[in-house]
């Protein structure tokens, strides 16, 4: 329930940076390697840092509830000390808590870079183009 809108927050918000930034340092770059590198490296920056900041305390109290439900539908639980459950559930949110952040991370920057790949075709493609009829690029 916390991946996906986090995911597609931090890589609409990296992507729209990304285009807008390398369009505007690249614009006399003729090489389309050297410019999908760099926007493929920024955005996969931007993308992973955003998810993990965006995610961290939803995922955590996420995954303590969700611990939570599961060890109240357990029949003996009920007898035990509610702090000491508490205490259980704490634990384990924030021992996977890493884990669960560097999933969603990764699931953000792979997205990234498909789509910052998709966002500047047609600039990677002019450039490419110039470049084979053997002109210098230049942006308009």
């Amino acid at each position: 329930e916390i991946i996906q809108p986090v995911v597609e927050r931090s890589v609409t918000i990296a992507c729209i940076t990304t285009k807008e930034l390398i369009v505007k340092d690249f614009a006399m770059e003729s090489n389309e390697v050297k410019m999908r590198k760099a926007a493929q490296l920024m955005v996969s920056n931007l993308a992973g840092s955003l998810a993990v900041v965006t995610c961290k305390e939803p995922l955590r109290l996420s995954m303590a509830n969700y611990l939570r439900t599961l060890l109240q539908q357990q029949t003996g639980i009920a007898s035990t000390d509610p702090a000491v459950v508490e205490a259980a559930i704490q634990a384990c949110a924030t021992d996977n808590l890493e884990l669960g952040c560097m999933l969603i991370e990764k699931a953000a920057t792979e997205k990234a870079i498909r789509d910052i790949d998709e966002a500047l075709s047609q600039q990677l493609t002019a450039r490419r183009k110039t470049r084979e009829q053997g002109q210098l690029f230049v942006d308009n």
